[in-house]
């Protein structure tokens, strides 16, 4: 997942600055170049291509008198050829802005800013000296009919967990139970950014499915909830470490998660 963001990151950058290198005009005559500014005087590409020539124009003409005029077809390609020659040396750099639309804007940002960034300054975080490991289950919580909400009986992610310090991290073989790109298991290693506090909470951000999806139904992306000290979590017990805990976790108004820790202990 972290090679996928460099790789659309450099595509957003190709994306938004356009680049073109100067030098359309050096197959123009001089007065092919005064005809056009006489058609369009405010333009600003062939106003720059007159000064750069040193030429004069009047009535749509190169005329004489300037620094370097049109005196015969030899010396306009002479002329011609000589701006061509130098035009490796002459490379102008024009950036353009490119437009997108809101939602396509969205989404490309959402592709290259990580989802998981999360600011813990706000909070104490633990630093055991020990690793603690422990399993955790996944369960949906909906509130449609309830405002405490119902737990259903059924696991939407399960696996390991381990602590360093008071880094959180699911250990290889934590799966999603969800289907679609729940399948992949990168969101359960690359996709988390979470912490465990002193007083046995976790916070940060991490991916979250919340739908099922079925063989042949279009793919979900996941959410990326912020894991708070919930009101109704059960912390984990630094203390006791064998106790088990409950991480509450809010993700929309219909449906949140809960997840269970146990047989936590030190390694």
């Amino acid at each position: 997942m972290k090679f996928k963001r460099i790789l659309l990151t450099l595509f957003l950058g190709i994306g938004l600055i356009g680049v073109s290198i100067a030098g359309a005009y050096d197959d123009w005559t001089d007065d092919v170049v005064c005809m056009w500014l006489d058609m369009k005087p405010t333009n600003e590409g062939y106003k720059a291509e007159v000064q750069k020539r040193g030429i004069g124009c009047e009535g749509g003409k190169a005329v004489a008198g300037a620094a370097q005029t049109n005196k015969t077809t030899s010396t306009n390609k002479k002329t011609t050829t000589s701006n061509r020659a130098s035009s490796s040396v002459d490379k102008e750099i024009t950036i353009y802005d490119i437009a997108f639309s809101p939602k396509v804007l969205e989404e490309l940002l959402k592709l290259v800013v990580s989802q998981t960034d999360y600011d813990f300054s706000k909070h104490k975080l633990t630093n055991n000296v020990k690793d603690i490991r422990c399993t955790f289950t996944i369960y949906r919580v909906v509130y449609e009919n309830s405002e405490l909400g119902a737990i259903e009986g059924w696991s939407m992610a399960k696996g390991g967990i381990n602590v360093q310090g008071s880094d959180v991290e699911f250990t290889k073989g934590s799966f999603w139970q969800m289907g679609g790109l729940s399948t992949d298991p990168s969101y359960l290693q690359d996709e988390v950014n979470i912490k465990l506090t002193e007083d046995g909470h976790f916070v940060g951000k991490m991916a979250y499915f919340t739908h099922t999806v079925k063989e042949g139904e279009v793919p979900r992306n996941p959410l990326y909830p912020i894991l708070t000290k919930h009101k109704r979590s059960k912390p984990i017990n630094l203390k006791s470490i064998g106790d088990s805990a409950e991480i509450w976790i809010d993700v929309e108004d219909w449906a949140g998660g809960i997840m269970r820790i146990s047989r936590c202990k030190y390694l």
